[in-house]
């Protein structure tokens, strides 16, 4: 009896045992789950911070070629260069609009704007600046910037601004003055957006009884003394001269020219200005629009040669300047301005094109640009100046403006046309040998 009951007692004990190690190997299951990282709650912690399980694609070690990249995160910044003249933090009414049009679109968008000025040429400025941060920091690159027309060419030569479909988008209205319409296009694709224009003009005294001719040719029939930058490095009011009568700087083989029959015309109304002592001996001593401003505001001359935003600034800025009207000649020369795009990622250049189209909006263009004192790139924006008296005038300029010819071109010829200017109005020289003489100058 006492040997069943221990061999009993025995089995048990290892029946026990066995049932024990057989518990001891399996894994217990929790009460309860988490709930993964929920994005929208703010009381979690950052992603970062939270340990993320090895999916099977990453140990392969074919996973990089089988996975799709994951989408960047959109911009929470961008980066806008302008020039000092466009700085929205400045004191002037033109500065609090762009300012309030910039802070707009920031808060529609949930993003921050830095905002950057630079000068508008030379080292450190926009184009030099935009080289460098392309070469040495590309991230750092702006997302918009603003370039002068030529230097929007170098740029794209250089690749350092780069084409959006979007662009064209925003072109696609035909609302726009066609020297904006030419500035946009490089190589015949859109590479940016035009803001505004820098016509030259013929300004006289309002209050005067007789009013210049609208034809550039026939300057030496007005009344007074007539003021211009002779002593222009590029030449301009010569090259002006010869444009309207037909000249061409280049031929169809793209080699720059200068036409001697259009060339002479041309030399000829410098010539009967000086005749009819028409031209006041300021000239030859003048060259810069500073200058010819000066002689306009002080009343040493009656008529000028000047780009309109000088004169329409400056009316603002000087209360004793006579006040100021403008012949409407049917062609005109002018520069102009345009937003450019500085970053290649895609979803910084789709902000930054949204940002140029607000910025294109006609009655924030109208408002800004008249406050700026300069013509913008669209007519509708123009036609909504609430200033009457020049509006005819500018209209008509705006409208036949053209483009200066690019920096090849006038590096070659202007040296040639601000000569031929100076041995007619300061050495009396010859009308058609001068001609000839430049012509045969030409690189």
């Amino acid at each position: 009896m006492n040997k069943t009951v221990k061999k009993f007692k025995l089995l048990m004990l290892v029946l026990i045992v066995v049932s024990l190690l057989g518990l001891s190997g399996c894994e217990m299951l929790p009460d309860s789950w988490e709930l993964p990282w929920n994005p929208a709650s703010t009381d979690n912690p950052q992603l970062t911070d939270i340990p993320q399980p090895t999916s099977e694609a990453e140990q392969s070690p074919n996973a990089s070629e089988d996975q799709t990249p994951t989408p960047s995160l959109p911009p929470e910044k961008l980066i806008l260069w302008l020039p000092p003249e466009l700085d929205p933090n400045g004191e002037s009414e033109a500065a609090a609009v762009l300012k309030d049009r910039l802070a707009e679109f920031a808060y529609t968008n949930s993003i921050e704007l830095d905002v950057r000025i630079k000068a508008v040429s030379g080292s450190g400025g926009l184009l030099d600046a935009l080289r460098t941060t392309h070469a040495a920091a590309p991230d750092s690159s702006p997302d918009l910037i603003a370039l002068s027309r030529e230097h929007l060419l170098q740029a794209a030569r250089e690749e350092v601004v780069f084409w959006n479909d979007e662009l064209k988008t925003v072109m696609a209205d035909l609302d726009w003055y066609n020297f904006g319409r030419e500035a946009s296009m490089v190589n015949g694709e859109v590479m940016a957006v035009p803001f505004k224009g820098v016509p030259m003009g013929l300004v006289y005294q309002s209050t005067s009884q007789l009013i210049p001719s609208n034809d550039w040719n026939d300057t030496r029939l007005n009344y007074g003394y007539f003021g211009f930058p002779a002593d222009d490095s590029r030449g301009t009011f010569l090259l002006l001269l010869y444009l309207n009568l037909g000249g061409l700087v280049q031929n169809e083989q793209g080699l720059t020219i200068l036409q001697e029959a259009p060339l002479t015309t041309a030399l000829q109304t410098l010539k009967d200005g000086v005749n009819t002592r028409h031209f006041t001996d300021l000239v030859v001593t003048m060259q810069t629009s500073t200058q010819v401003w000066e002689a306009f505001s002080t009343r040493k001359v009656d008529t000028a040669f000047l780009p309109v935003d000088v004169v329409l600034q400056g009316r603002d800025s000087t209360t004793e300047a006579p006040d100021p009207a403008f012949t409407s000649p049917g062609m005109t020369l002018t520069d102009a301005w345009l937003w450019a795009l500085g970053s290649e990622d895609l979803q910084r250049q789709e902000l930054a094109t949204a940002l140029i189209s607000h910025l294109s909006d006609t009655q924030f263009l109208a408002k800004w640009s008249e406050a700026l004192n300069v013509i913008p790139a669209r007519p509708s924006a123009l036609g909504s100046w609430e200033e009457i008296s020049l509006k005819p005038a500018l209209e008509k300029m705006a409208a036949g403006a053209e483009l200066y010819p690019s920096d090849t071109i006038m590096n070659n010829i202007g040296p040639i046309l601000r000569n031929a200017t100076l041995l007619i109005l300061r050495d009396n020289a010859d009308v058609v040998e001068t001609a000839k003489q430049a012509v045969e100058s030409v690189k």
